[in-house]
């Protein structure tokens, strides 16, 4: 029986998936579209419980995932990337997605790929 924690981490590795491939093929709109979020209040809440939901899932679906060790350690890690983007404040992280910004496309390219590699390992861990 699939769990909870499984179908979230099933979800948010197919929108990383989605949101990379957006992002390879239209690097200009993916831009805007952060540009036209970043500047919000809530954004840094978001991202950061979209880490500890996602660290916490990986976590708790380790035990029942291909790949149990893995799927464990990346949950800490997204934990601890929650807690390093509340010190790190809105203010640097601004500063950290513009440092992006500056690269050229097919650098911000290459980095999608991951993302997308990233994903689709969540996807099949679980599957």
């Amino acid at each position: 029986m699939i769990e909870i924690s499984q179908i979230v981490v099933l979800a948010l590795g197919v929108i990383i998936c989605l949101f990379s491939v957006w992002g390879f093929i239209s690097p200009d709109k993916f831009w805007k579209m952060i540009n036209g979020v970043i500047e919000k209040d809530w954004v840094i809440h978001v991202a950061v419980i979209m880490r500890l939901l996602l660290g916490a899932a990986l976590i708790i679906a380790a035990p029942q995932s291909r790949f149990p060790e893995v799927m464990e350690v990346l949950g800490w890690i997204a934990i601890i990337a929650a807690v390093a983007i509340l010190f790190m404040g809105r203010n640097r992280l601004i500063k950290f997605i513009a440092w992006f910004q500056r690269m050229t496309d097919a650098m911000v390219r290459v980095w999608l790929l991951f993302g997308f590699a990233f994903g689709a390992f969540l996807v099949y861990a679980v599957t």
